[in-house]
């Protein structure tokens, strides 16, 4: 009878999709409730987020390959090619603007930057509260940064209402205007840091912030200093992405916007 009554209590409870919206006006409260539960209650948030990123990507697609249709030229020499290099060069002019390249990949680059995110982000807030003194264990870190990760969800919804109005595609994400799009080395790992930097970066850091201060046990300077650094460090490894990508020549992979 007790195992049944503990199984009982160990269940997530319902209202999950209401929390969404909560966290945006009446975040301390919602993210005491996340905080409460001792079962992982991460997957709504990630599904929400999973699901605007797929939205984003389908009204980008059309504009993208209206993109791609304008730009396609061919090369001054082509004329002197084999055929064989011309038919080769004809068909990756062709898959770039196939489904797999304007939607598959875009979408699943998207949902797993995120997820890859989420892992990492965990980890690192875990390893930095656990070293200040917290006890706050790994699962309700996780849940934390599932749930303030919401705000990109928002990211997504408004990416896809612009890019739908406009026409246009987000090409200099958060302040990464600042810097060249051209640049390479420092540079360019600079301008992935900023890219990583808007609103909603700075939205899921108010609610990383104060879910922290809920769970970690700490006092709440302290448990704001350590998640203020376990948030640094995830930014200074979201410019990595782009340092590789300008040491490779400036290849890209076409991916959602997920600034990661």
């Amino acid at each position: 009878m007790k195992r049944k009554k503990q199984n009982k209590e160990k269940k997530p409870r319902k209202g999950y999709l209401k929390w969404l919206f909560q966290m945006f006006y009446k975040p301390r409260a919602t993210l005491t409730k996340v905080a409460a539960e001792d079962v992982s209650n991460k997957r709504v948030p990630l599904i929400f987020i999973s699901v605007l990123v797929v939205l984003a990507v389908l009204i980008a697609a059309p504009v993208k390959t209206q993109q791609l249709q304008m730009g396609a030229t061919q090369p001054e020499d082509f004329q002197w090619w084999s055929e064989e290099q011309q038919q080769q060069y004809l068909e990756a002019q062709a898959n770039q603007l196939s489904p797999i390249f304007i939607i598959l990949f875009p979408a699943l680059s998207g949902i797993l930057g995120y997820l890859v995110f989420s892992m990492l982000m965990a980890s690192i807030l875990y390893l930095a509260l656990t070293l200040a003194g917290s006890r706050a264990p790994r699962l309700k870190i996780g849940n934390l940064v599932a749930w303030a990760m919401v705000p990109f969800g928002l990211r997504e919804l408004v990416k896809f209402f612009v890019v739908g109005s406009s026409k246009l595609l987000v090409e200099n994400p958060g302040l990464s205007n600042l810097i060249d799009a051209k640049a390479v080395g420092l540079s360019a790992y600079l301008r992935g840091i900023l890219g990583s930097i808007d609103l909603y970066w700075l939205l899921f850091l108010v609610f990383l912030i104060l879910g922290s201060v809920l769970i970690s046990g700490l006092k709440k300077n302290k448990a704001i200093f350590t998640t203020i650094i376990a948030v640094v460090i995830m930014l200074l490894l979201q410019g990595i992405p782009s340092l590789l990508t300008s040491l490779l020549g400036g290849l890209d992979a076409g991916g959602a916007n997920f600034y990661f």
